[in-house]
């Protein structure tokens, strides 16, 4: 940590104290954590930044993970950060209500900052967030950049967990932030589709500290061009298709295994599937997985009808079964319910289904299958470039 008491007024190490007036303060016995109230002691080495650690191992209930130097640096420079640009922050300010000590606190914008360098447990995520909401402060994280890594342009490859702090922008696209310590670098992406647990399509902007407010770091930065996330999503359904006969994750040998006993191939899954609908994003599982699955109960239910209710118990039955994986979004309204009624939507824009109230819909067209892989990727191209759902999701 980088702040302490000393004489019951706040310290910290961002400022310009030397490593002896530290230790003269250290051995007046009045450097004490701000909130077990415990003594620290002054870390001044020469290869971390400094900071102050506990003296006793005592648990302190602020601490909720062990801080590397990126973690410090990068506290420290965020820090450094908001005060150029002229934010009124504090550093480690602890809520007592909830127990928590975000890196950073902006009370002009009621904002908490997390500087997120480790993968955390998608339910301490939740936690965490519902925790600031409860006392109604704003959240925001910011994660280390090691967390990312680009593939090609446009195509990410992010952390797993990452996605759990995922927002909307003001034009209701996913959005996450990077910072470097480093080279003192911000790295937003922008119009977030994600394709697998850590694969993402994504538009990239970078900013050096010195050009970047914390109000541009939030601000929707995309241009209206479209044509990379088609092409992008193109190529990753042909890599869905060249890849499901080999892959052995349970919800791939499930669908497989039932489309095999009704004669079909996972390969050649109708181009109907593997869409990104709105709000698909709230089943991790691969789309052409669950939408497949989907397309499957429609077309197999016995009457010309169907409930909403029914895709609902059924997919409900297959998460609590772990065969689809739902994620977690906790600063996003919904479930897995809205991926369900977003590709619904989806299937009565292509007249494959008819939508005779919020709970009841029919059948208006046969679901089309691909006979061999050169006609099924002629098809996704096909649906791609018809498509509409690359605007809005």
């Amino acid at each position: 940590m980088l702040v302490a008491l000393y004489n019951n007024q706040f310290v910290d190490m961002t400022g310009d104290i030397t490593k002896d007036q530290w230790y003269r303060k250290m051995r007046t016995g009045m450097l004490l954590c701000p909130v077990c109230k415990n003594q620290v002691i002054p870390k001044c080495g020469s290869k971390k930044t400094w900071h102050f650690a506990h003296q006793s191992l005592d648990v302190c209930s602020s601490n909720h993970e062990a801080e590397t130097n990126y973690h410090l640096l990068g506290k420290k420079s965020l820090y450094q950060w908001v005060k150029k640009n002229g934010e009124a922050a504090y550093l480690e300010h602890y809520f007592r209500d909830i127990a928590q000590r975000p890196d950073l606190f902006l009370p002009k914008q009621n904002y908490a900052i997390e500087f997120q360098c480790a993968t955390m447990k998608e339910e301490l995520f939740k936690n965490r967030i519902n925790g600031y909401n409860s006392i109604g402060v704003n959240s925001e994280w910011i994660f280390g950049m090691k967390r990312v890594r680009k593939k090609s342009e446009f195509l990410y490859f992010i952390q797993m967990g990452d996605l759990a702090a995922a927002k909307k922008d003001h034009a209701g696209m996913l959005y996450l932030n990077y910072f470097c310590p480093l080279q003192q670098q911000f790295l937003l992406l922008r119009n977030i589709i994600p394709i697998s647990y850590r694969k993402v399509i994504a538009k990239a902007y970078t900013f050096s500290s010195k050009n970047i407010s914390f109000e541009l770091m939030l601000k929707n930065l995309d241009v209206d061009n479209h044509f990379y996330r088609r092409e992008l999503w193109n190529k990753q359904k042909t890599t869905w298709r060249m890849t499901a006969y080999k892959n052995g994750s349970p919800s791939i040998m499930y669908v497989k295994k039932i489309l095999y006993f009704n004669h079909r191939s996972l390969t050649l899954f109708s181009p109907l599937a593997g869409m990104p609908s709105f709000n698909y994003y709230h089943l991790e599982t691969s789309p052409y997985i669950w939408q497949s699955y989907l397309l499957f109960f429609i077309e197999k239910s016995p009457v010309h009808t169907f409930k909403m209710q029914q895709l609902e118990s059924e997919f409900k039955r297959l998460i609590s079964k772990r065969i689809i994986q739902e994620r977690k979004l906790p600063y996003l309204n919904g479930d897995f319910n809205e991926a369900l009624a977003g590709y619904l939507d989806y299937l009565e824009s292509e007249n494959i289904i008819e939508k005779i109230n919020n709970h009841l819909y029919k059948k208006a067209a046969p679901i089309t299958y691909p006979n061999t892989l050169d006609e099924a990727l002629r098809q996704d191209k096909i649906f791609s470039k018809k498509a509409v759902i690359f605007d809005f999701v």
